[in-house]
């Protein structure tokens, strides 16, 4: 992996007195262009190289023909693992899946260290708080239990309804979720002091803690987005009307700076939000439409948005059609389209470069240079789509989580 200069930060004062609908016309270097080259000539030739339903899964032969590039394969699970988390040492990992247990094995042998037992429905959530000390585990129905590393034991316990998502504070052991009535819960681990936030009826999809560690984001099945202070538990921005989303939010993102938020909706936009002032500051056009039939059957949902943390003037979004697009923040331009082949379900972020990594549904890992927008790598093994994907906190390795009924580690050089 290569080291590159970052480009300038972004413009902290970003006030959202525009809103700017960037379409595929700002493409650039990654596709070139003539004089006789037309846009729908350009979509065409991204379509063409991939991005179409029939590359989303493999057939049978293809399945047996894949490079086993994966350092470690972890098979304990019966039927489709869901997530993953790796712990800030790197050496252990933790899996959840539909046979309703979560597993926390050695990332380096992959032998089992203890399994989490007691879930009610598939284990769609595990993830390790920031000091790698306790693991928190969730399943479809809401059943949500903490473990202490040290011991393999379980420490607390809760029960609210159908789990949307889960993540730790990145400062302190307090767990957030949401949930698909549209609640929000925090509690403190493992004391279990509580707080609710207010519900609104329709489903929390996603969310995500600021960096300033004081306020939560959270993006709604209306297309709504709403920002609450977590240490009084009140509403502080809500973007609706014409600031949201025409469609249900399926990803969500936070800028280093606190201020601005990425929210990637299902029908294939992303808006630009600025967390201080309230206001949208714009749309980013995720969606390549060509004039082609079999293309209008695509599904666009933005599954998936990212802010670089080395970088900061940059943004990812991706698409289930199989685009991946680098953004300006500055100008919300896009900067380089590429047609991945088949959607992506994850992306993550190397920790110390510029380097994009895009859990395929192709079972494929595809990895970018966020600055020159070129691929850099593609990590084979898995037989079906990869559904969750973590990092070390060093950045020597990835694990994956699979339709295949497998999780594998991924080594660097």
């Amino acid at each position: 992996m290569k080291t590159n200069t970052p480009p300038s930060s972004p413009d902290p004062h970003l006030d959202g007195d525009r809103e700017e609908v960037i379409d595929i016309g700002d493409i650039e270097e990654v596709i070139e262009l003539d004089d006789d080259t037309n846009l729908e000539e350009v979509a065409e030739r991204l379509v063409g190289a991939g991005g179409g339903e029939e590359d989303e899964s493999m057939e049978d032969g293809e399945a047996a023909d894949v490079t086993d590039m994966a350092a470690v394969v972890f098979s304990k699970h019966k039927g489709s693992v869901f997530s993953c988390s790796v712990s800030s040492s790197g050496n252990l990992a933790a899996t959840g899946g539909e046979d309703d247990l979560a597993y926390v094995w050695d990332a380096n042998t992959g032998n089992v260290v203890f399994t989490c037992t007691g879930h009610k429905d598939s284990v769609t959530w595990v993830d390790f708080s920031q000091d790698g000390s306790l693991l928190a585990t969730g399943d479809m129905s809401g059943f949500i239990q903490v473990w202490k590393i040290s011991t393999s034991s379980k420490i607390w316990e809760f029960e609210i309804g159908d789990l949307s998502w889960l993540t730790w504070h990145h400062a302190s052991h307090v767990l957030l979720v949401g949930t698909a009535d549209g609640e929000m819960w925090m509690w403190l681990i493992p004391q279990g002091n509580a707080r609710t936030f207010p519900s609104y009826g329709v489903a929390s999809q996603c969310g995500a803690l600021l960096p300033d560690g004081k306020r939560s984001v959270a993006g709604y099945e209306d297309g709504s987005v709403r920002v609450f202070d977590l240490k009084t538990g009140q509403l502080v921005q809500h973007f609706k009307d014409g600031q949201a989303n025409t469609a249900s939010i399926a990803s969500i993102a936070v800028h280093k700076d606190n201020t601005l938020i990425l929210a990637g909706s299902f029908n294939g936009t992303a808006k630009l939000y600025n967390a201080n002032s309230g206001k949208l500051v714009g749309t980013l056009n995720c969606e390549i439409t060509p004039n082609s039939e079999e293309d209008n059957e695509a599904d666009h949902t933005v599954e998936a948005v990212s802010f670089c943390p080395l970088t900061p003037n940059i943004a990812a979004t991706a698409t289930l059609a199989g685009y991946v697009t680098f953004w300006d923040i500055s100008s919300q331009v896009s900067r380089h389209v590429i047609a991945q082949g088949c959607g992506s379900s994850r992306l993550v972020w190397h920790p110390s470069e510029p380097i994009l990594f895009s859990a395929g549904l192709n079972g494929a890992i595809h990895s970018y240079d966020a600055q020159s927008g070129e691929p850099l790598a593609k990590y084979t093994g898995h037989k079906d789509s990869i559904l969750a994907l973590s990092v070390t906190k060093d950045g020597s390795a990835l694990v994956t989580a699979s339709d295949d009924g497998t999780a594998r580690v991924f080594k660097f050089l």
